[in-house]
């Protein structure tokens, strides 16, 4: 990887942001597109689970299916994903279950334990520090064992915990470990990306409501870590913005509606097949809930 502190946004221009990335096949697009769908409808159904079983402010809504859905779409089975506390929407990017998602948040005793070892998940019921340590652990690993397995670690809002991501920044570029560390901010600043490049390896802000622009830094990143060429950090921020009288960023759009939009403009928005993978996903889910 070559940039560093490097601004993308493909809503912004149909050119790709610079060189080195390859197109994103028609297939591609609509795969990022049905599956921030679904990540949308059982994000809200996790956010009724949750009212139900007293979880309102533990698992209220993110709406960041951009990133979840880009960053995570192309992780291979053998890569580890940190999903972050309470993070289960990138644990059903990388494959976990529906049914095991509600199992985990009814916490009923009696039902199966939740395959996340089996799929390189680590739990979302724990701490970010303990995220954090677990994945520079399985990056450790990776890089000892030379399998170009990678680590996809989402840090939540760096601002909350800066200490824990500052450590998780320093031991992963001491190391030069392969391994995604991805934030959302919204503070007008580029001091992540700073603090990356100060630790040895690249820092990149992207749109965190553009989920073409999220897939293809993830590319480019992922690509990185496999050939042992070490971390990267990437900053996503609401964009375009502007900012208010705090120094934060003004969210400025809706994730699925920019996805639309762009489909839109390249012929490929189909009302019918969106029809079609709500209500497929819809029958998941209501199955999913009885248990069945």
């Amino acid at each position: 990887m070559t940039i560093a502190s490097t601004q993308i946004n493909t809503q912004a221009s149909a050119a790709p942001p610079h060189n080195g990335f390859s197109l994103i096949s028609n297939d591609k697009l609509l795969q990022i597109y049905s599956t921030m769908l679904r990540c949308r409808m059982l994000e809200e159904r996790i956010r009724v689970l949750a009212k139900q079983n007293g979880l309102t402010e533990a698992y209220a809504a993110k709406s960041h299916e951009a990133a979840a859905v880009g960053f995570g779409v192309d992780l291979l089975p053998g890569d580890t994903l940190a999903p972050s506390p309470r993070g289960f929407i990138p644990c059903f990017v990388k494959g976990l279950p529906v049914s095991r998602i509600f199992s985990a948040l009814a916490a009923s005793p009696g039902r199966a334990r939740t395959p996340y070892t089996p799929l390189k998940l680590i739990p979302p019921s724990l701490s970010l520090r303990a995220q954090l340590d677990r994945a520079i652990a399985a990056a450790k690993e990776n890089k000892a064992r030379k399998n170009k397995e990678i680590v996809l670690a989402f840090c939540g809002n760096p601002y909350d915990s800066p200490e824990l991501l500052h450590q998780a920044m320093h031991r992963a570029g001491k190391l030069r470990l392969p391994i995604l560390l991805v934030c959302h901010s919204d503070l007008d600043s580029e001091d992540l990306c700073i603090m990356a490049e100060n630790c040895g390896f690249p820092g990149v802000v992207v749109d965190g409501d553009d989920a073409v622009a999220a897939y293809r830094v993830a590319t480019e990143a992922i690509a990185h870590a496999r050939r042992g060429s070490g971390p990267t950090l990437i900053d996503c921020k609401p964009w375009p913005h502007s900012i208010s009288k705090s120094g934060k960023r003004q969210a400025a759009g809706n994730p699925i509606l920019n996805m639309e939009r762009y489909l839109v403009r390249k012929g490929l928005f189909d009302k019918k097949f969106k029809s079609k993978v709500t209500a497929n996903f819809r029958r998941e889910l209501d199955l999913a809930q009885m248990g069945k």
